[in-house]
């Protein structure tokens, strides 16, 4: 929510935007939100992936090319720029071009002129550019793999994507959107949730993100034979006690997967509520309103772990 409050200051200004962060975590998502929140929503939104284009094709793909202008080339072809006019250029994945390209970008960026392939004369453009990457650019300008020029010129407003690790808190709702959603796209009643299938994902590092947490959704939606999503419908590698181990010493070593679930489990939530007493001051109804329990449940939990919630209060607040 904080982000897209980000998200709605910026999309009217149209400045450029770098997003950043781990690959699954919704880039393109806040990257599309950022064009249908700003004034040329009523224009094209046209993705490039450059990292699945090869050097010699990127140019061609974002400028376009002429008839002859290398092999292969047979008829005209319309460019991104061309495509995004009076739109939205979204530049998926810009840490994998090449730094020859990214002296051409640089250039059309700041003049807002481009010249296809093969054509000696230079055309204008009036697109918004925004750009996206799950690598870290400091330490690309670093090995100077990638331009320092450039990235001032994208990453006017930067939005970094936390990882679904961090945020909790987001994997109820987004279970319970991707199991409506994919029940719905499969003329299926909405399944229930058991305990033990939300305990599972609770658990679950998620390395592959929003993007993983939907993948396994929609196999469990697929698989579905009753009224509710069981741990028997999810992968066998969660089911196998996935999650993060308890700190060091804090309890004896699980007897059996029964008791391992249950020490992650406790381990999650203890840190989850530590987390969000953090973010929140100390203030236990403001904690408890972002994580969507209720503040009495929310006691009982600091209660269960001995938590004090008073002591993350900032020095001077009451």
């Amino acid at each position: 929510m904080e982000l897209l409050e980000v998200v709605d200051q910026v999309a009217a200004t149209g400045a450029p935007v770098l997003i950043t962060g781990e690959s699954g975590t919704g880039k393109e998502i806040v990257a599309r939100e950022l064009h249908l929140r700003g004034q040329r929503r009523h224009g094209p939104f046209v993705p490039v992936n450059c990292g699945a284009l090869t050097e010699t094709l990127v140019e061609s793909e974002l400028f376009g090319h002429l008839p002859g202008a290398f092999t292969g080339a047979v008829a005209r072809k319309r460019g991104k720029l061309e495509l995004a006019e009076g739109g939205t250029l979204f530049l998926d994945e810009i840490g994998e071009t090449s730094p020859a390209f990214q002296v051409k970008l640089l250039r059309t960026l700041q003049s807002g002129e481009y010249s296809p392939v093969g054509m000696a004369e230079t055309r204008s453009c009036d697109v918004r550019v925004i750009a996206a990457t799950n690598r870290d650019l400091d330490v690309s300008m670093e090995e100077g793999s990638f331009r320092r020029d450039l990235f001032y010129r994208l990453s006017v407003i930067r939005l970094e994507i936390p990882p679904l690790r961090e945020r909790p808190g987001d994997i109820p709702l987004l279970v319970r959107h991707f199991t409506a959603s994919f029940a719905a796209s499969y003329g299926k009643p909405e399944p229930g949730l058991e305990p033990g299938f939300e305990e599972l994902l609770a658990c679950h590092p998620w390395p592959g993100n929003v993007r993983e947490l939907e993948n396994v959704v929609h196999r469990a939606v697929i698989l579905c034979r009753g009224r509710s999503l069981g741990p028997q419908l999810l992968p066998p590698e969660m089911r196998a006690g996935a999650g993060r181990p308890a700190a060091a010493g804090s309890s004896p070593e699980p007897a059996n997967f029964h008791e391992a679930k249950q020490v992650a489990v406790e381990q999650f939530e203890r840190d989850y509520l530590v987390a969000m007493l953090r973010d929140c001051g100390g203030i236990v109804s403001r904690a408890a309103s972002r994580s969507g329990l209720s503040e009495r449940n929310f006691h009982e939990k600091l209660n269960r772990y001995g938590i004090d919630g008073q002591s993350f209060r900032s020095p001077g607040r009451a």
